[in-house]
């Protein structure tokens, strides 16, 4: 890759029909062997993958070999890709799970109990006090965050909040129960609110 992953120019915006049937024509020609067509692909979304898994990992030089490694898997695995199919969608996953797999190691390495310090309570109001920080010009603060974030926690916040998947699914992707999904769900959030509670 030409630039920092983390400093690529976004592409102007289009409209999803637009873009998937980009998306589909260069992903014939690089299965046809069109190398540029597959950078063309690399270059429209590394930087939007870039968030996404730095926002699972919290370090900026990991996000960045996991997404060029999730990229060449992709591409080794290109013909096997329905190309009626987003493609976004599809390097996300391969993404993801070589992000979750650093995660795992990283469990292993560090005992739980080191997460598990007293949280502050923080009282609930009538909505979700993290939407509003979500919503608001503060977001960019409000990743930093999330990265901040202690992995087992950060992970399922962002596989339920970015991904919007279910209890049940990320249970089944992390081997951990609903139950356990919804305490390590609640401390991230606690630990949010902690972090940004001048925002409130």
């Amino acid at each position: 890759m030409s630039k920092e992953i983390g400093e690529e120019t976004s592409p102007s915006p289009v409209n999803h029909s637009e873009s998937n049937a980009v998306d589909r024509a260069l992903i014939l020609a690089a299965v046809d062997g069109d190398k540029n067509a597959y950078g063309k692909l690399v270059l429209k979304h590394q930087k939007r993958l870039f968030r996404f898994i730095l926002m699972m990992l919290g370090k900026k030089d990991m996000a960045e070999d996991v997404v060029q490694e999730a990229f060449v898997k992709g591409y080794l695995a290109l013909g096997s890709f329905d190309p009626e199919k987003p493609f976004y969608p599809w390097i996300a996953t391969i993404a993801r799970n070589l992000a979750l797999n650093l995660i795992k190691k990283e469990e292993r390495e560090k005992p739980a109990s080191e997460y598990d310090d007293l949280l502050a309570s923080v009282p609930d109001g009538a909505d979700n006090p993290l939407d509003r920080i979500i919503d608001s010009e503060n977001n960019r603060r409000f990743a930093r965050a999330v990265e901040a974030l202690p992995p087992q926690y950060r992970v399922v916040f962002v596989m339920r909040m970015i991904e919007k998947k279910s209890y049940e699914e990320i249970g089944r992707e992390l081997k951990i129960s609903p139950g356990t999904v919804d305490s390590r769900l609640y401390r991230a959030r606690q630990k949010l609110l902690e972090m940004l509670k001048d925002l409130l």
